[in-house]
């Protein structure tokens, strides 16, 4: 969570950063500001609030500079105030800095060396620890403070005696500098300056930088080192053509299927991987942990033990583990924290399912399968989920030499798409006052899925039941008020869930069938069994964000939440 920004170059830095904060939105936070140095100074502006906010501020006051650092933050320690916000200083100006993580021991800190603080914040106590730090090179302070923080952090931090230059610190909380002609740029993502590099460095964990206009310097605790030089990964061009980036993302889920179907045959190799697999685990949070619950379904026919865990369970779970288990983590933007806290645990085979490149995961696991669904920046996971699925769906295709049938469905979900409109099922889902998602068997998976988003986006206190589970004990939440969605794609199951709809209807409640047969409420188009899920899940997706649009809600950043979680 949270957005670093960093700009040194020629240019006013003010508008840099400002669009730097704009391109970190998606992560989510509650304040934003900024602060640059000019004329030996440092000047900061901060505000509670989005971006938004902070830019009508700085319409009445801008701020002259070549050198900035910026941040969006979400709220851990202390409230989401202007106070609270980052950039943060020592009580003296020496410091100014913005920090992603969490310093678990900020209290003890700030209690052993007597640190004079006003926020609530750990970054402020880093700042002032780095103040009074006797070491007369900042590089050294830097390096000598943070051998004292148990936690996280990825640190941009501007001292008052050397103004033109920015110093970076990181651990666990991603990083990263790219350079195009005399302009430098830094972020906690590289897509933020995409528009502006071809390339950038990534700083692993316990290594520093020290940047001035037109160098970089890299270090390690000990020396001087050199970084190899990460391209971007080239992927489908897409252009904003809705109002919300989520709309957008839900359209361009076959050209992210494409890619990532096409993609896939760069990681046949991983076949080999599977040799002497004895049990496999399944491990994500959120949509990518139900993502995992329908990879165990793919992978069933290895005739091995396979668990799915959320990784927040995980890690404080005692497992049987040895050096032929496999462990598989999903994660969209691969710095998911609850996931990768839960890499290091695993003394075995691992394998990272992520859609982004150099992302903490791929350097955790020791092998990667990349999707390519372009840069999804919508909180709510939409076109990277569907992708997820297919990459389950082509390893087993892989594994048992089947050829599969993507084509086929990257064609029926466009024609989907294309025809899909919703807005009149979502003006009656309003009328509602409880919401429930439910089906049996990949269906029931489907309608968590359902249920998260539509809850995620548009705050209605929905809930998913597998179908049969409804007469032992949901049932009894059902009446005139209800609205329920079940999910039918499993020909065999047909009619039990037409009975299923009549006990709804004979309490009062609303039942809408989504399946692929014609008396269905939502009719989906018809593909195998394996494909189903990929495509039963994108009406759902279109009706959450329907929903909250007509609510008044902005689908692309609800609110408490954030696209990469960085904190545990």
């Amino acid at each position: 969570m949270c957005g670093i920004f960093g700009y040194i170059g020629k240019k006013d830095a003010e508008n840099l950063l400002i669009e730097g904060l704009e391109n970190l939105e998606y992560r989510g936070y509650d304040s934003a500001g900024i602060a640059i140095s000019n004329n030996n100074k440092v000047d900061i502006i901060k505000h509670a609030g989005k971006v938004e906010e902070l830019k009508k501020v700085l319409k009445e006051k801008h701020l002259l500079g070549n050198v900035g650092i910026a941040h969006t933050r979400w709220a851990t320690h202390g409230l989401p105030s202007e106070l609270n916000a980052h950039p943060h200083t020592d009580i003296l100006k020496k410091v100014t800095i913005v920090h992603n993580g969490i310093i678990e021991n900020y209290l003890e800190l700030k209690k052993e060396y007597n640190l004079k603080t006003i926020t609530q914040s750990d970054t402020e106590v880093i700042a002032s620890l780095l103040a009074i730090m006797p070491e007369k090179d900042n590089l050294e302070k830097i390096k000598n403070a943070t051998k004292l923080f148990k936690g996280t952090y990825a640190l941009a931090i501007i001292f008052s005696n050397e103004p033109n230059i920015i110093y970076l610190a990181k651990k666990e909380s991603p990083l990263m500098v790219g350079k195009s002609g005399d302009d430098i740029f830094i972020s906690s993502d590289a897509n933020a300056f995409k528009k502006y590099c071809k390339d950038f460095y990534i700083l692993k964990n316990n290594e520093f930088a020290k940047i001035k206009y037109n160098k970089i310097e890299f270090f390690n605790k000990s020396k001087k080192i050199n970084k190899k030089i990460n391209k971007f990964l080239n992927t489908f061009s897409f252009e904003n053509k809705n109002k919300y980036l989520m709309q957008d993302e839900i359209v361009q889920t076959p050209d992210a299927l494409r890619e990532t179907a096409t993609f896939f045959n760069n990681f046949k190799n991983i076949k080999n991987y599977f040799n002497n697999v004895n049990k496999i685990y399944l491990v994500a949070c959120g949509t990518a942990y139900h993502s995992c619950l329908f990879g165990k379904k793919y992978l069933e026919f290895l005739n091995i033990p396979i668990f799915t865990e959320i990784a927040s369970e995980f890690k404080y779970s005692k497992h049987l583990i040895d050096k032929n288990t496999l462990c598989i983590f999903v994660s969209q933007s691969g710095e998911t924290a609850d996931t990768l806290s839960c890499v290091k645990k695993c003394k075995c085979k691992t394998l990272a399912i992520t859609n982004v490149p150099n992302s903490s995961i791929t350097f955790a696991c020791k092998k990667t399968i990349l999707m390519k669904a372009g840069w999804e920046r919508a909180v709510a996971s939409t076109k990277a989920y569907s992708c997820q699925l297919l990459v389950f769906y082509l390893l087993k295709c892989l594994l048992k030499n089947e050829k599969a049938k993507t084509n086929t469905l990257i064609r029926k979900s466009k024609e989907y798409l294309n025809k899909l409109n919703l807005k009149s099922l979502a003006s009656k889902v309003l009328n509602y006052e409880k919401i429930m998602f439910i089906g049996r068997q990949g269906d029931y998976i489907t309608a968590k899925e359902s249920a998260l988003k539509l809850k995620e986006i548009s705050y209605i206190n929905c809930t998913a039941c597998p179908s049969g589970e409804l007469k032992h004990g949901t049932l009894a939440l059902v009446d005139d008020k209800t609205l329920i969605f079940l999910i039918s794609t499993q020909k065999n199951l047909i009619s039990k869930n037409l009975l299923t709809k009549e006990e709804i209807e004979a309490r009062g409640g609303k039942c809408l069938i989504a399946g692929d047969f014609d008396e269905a409420d939502i009719v989906l188009p018809h593909l195998s069994s394996d494909l189903m899920p990929i495509i039963s899940i994108l009406p759902f997706q279109s009706l959450a964000c329907e929903v909250s649009i007509q609510k008044g809600y902005n689908p692309d950043k609800p609110r408490n939440l954030s696209k990469s979680v960085t904190v545990e």
